[in-house]
């Protein structure tokens, strides 16, 4: 009995670090999962109540510039804002501009959901909230200057969030093309003030723990996305340039292709890490993972 218990043990100890390597692995993917799932409760929303719905993102506080003293001050004592600014790069919530029954010419703007964030270990590069393909609210989308209020009570202050929308045919709002939300592994800290309680009005700073690929290991039919060495959020964007591409700047993806195994420096200092997220597609607004396999 001694010596198949200890058979046993052996056995145990050679697999564990393999277990532990899948459930590391399988971080990412749980997080595309999640947020796969609320994309279409959003969809779905949009479809029943014949109104668009907006999946709102908190983005790194670099994305609103300066803030006025009044602005800090609510975010700092508003409860629903601060959770928004303690869930930097991580947090998202379903809002409606419109609820069902609004006269025209009025709205009736609200929360759907709560701001759920994604599991820990896990973002959404700040870059990607630069790319203007993805996100409304940023210079050069079809949708510009939407302030969203981060709080349903009277007084709240609203502020240009970050948003992908579904309209009421369940199709991507205001676009013609197919988009990418991109999630990445990596640690990433919301400061407190000295009480402990209470989030800092602070820009975070999260660094990707994805490993980086080398620039000579692209491989065909596998999907890769560009970061910046630099971690500091609203940092100049860096760029690769990948043969039938071109340029690619920090927050998009490229796919490998066959006989092209290398990518170039274009700008700054990049890092190359393979893709994980959720694409959406424009003309049906259904949604699916996507993970590092063979297209």
């Amino acid at each position: 009995m001694l010596v198949v218990l200890g058979i046993i043990g052996v056995l145990a100890a050679m697999t564990l670090p393999s277990f532990k390597k899948a459930g590391k692995g399988n971080l990412t993917e749980s997080a595309s999962r999640q947020l796969l799932d609320d994309l279409a409760y959003a969809r779905l929303k949009a479809l029943g109540t014949r109104t668009p719905v907006y999946v709102v993102f908190s983005p790194d506080l670099a994305w609103f510039g300066a803030l006025s003293p009044a602005n800090v001050l609510f975010l700092t004592t508003n409860y629903a804002a601060n959770n928004v600014i303690g869930g930097q790069l991580t947090s998202y919530a379903l809002f409606s501009p419109r609820s069902v029954g609004d006269q025209p010419g009025q709205s009736t703007p609200r929360y759907l959901t709560d701001w759920r964030s994604l599991p820990d270990g896990v973002f959404i590069p700040w870059e990607a909230f630069r790319q203007n393909a993805i996100f409304h609210n940023l210079t050069g989308s079809p949708q510009t200057g939407q302030l969203i209020p981060v709080d349903e009570v009277p007084g709240a202050v609203s502020l240009p969030l970050p948003f992908i929308a579904f309209d009421d045919q369940g199709r991507l709002f205001g676009r013609n093309t197919n988009l990418t939300v991109s999630l990445v592994e990596g640690s990433i800290m919301h400061p407190k003030d000295i009480t402990g309680q209470t989030n800092s009005v602070t820009t975070v700073d999260p660094i990707a723990t994805a490993p980086p690929v080398d620039r000579t290991n692209i491989v065909s039919g596998i999907e890769y996305m560009v970061l910046n060495q630099n971690p500091t959020p609203g940092a100049p964007l860096s760029s690769v340039t990948y043969p039938g591409v071109g340029t690619v700047t920090a927050g998009r993806t490229f796919l490998g292709t066959l006989g092209n195994t290398t990518y170039t420096v274009a700008a700054g200092s990049p890092r190359v890490v393979q893709h994980y997220g959720v694409r959406i597609e424009w003309s049906t607004g259904r949604a699916k993972v996507v993970k590092p396999e063979l297209q």
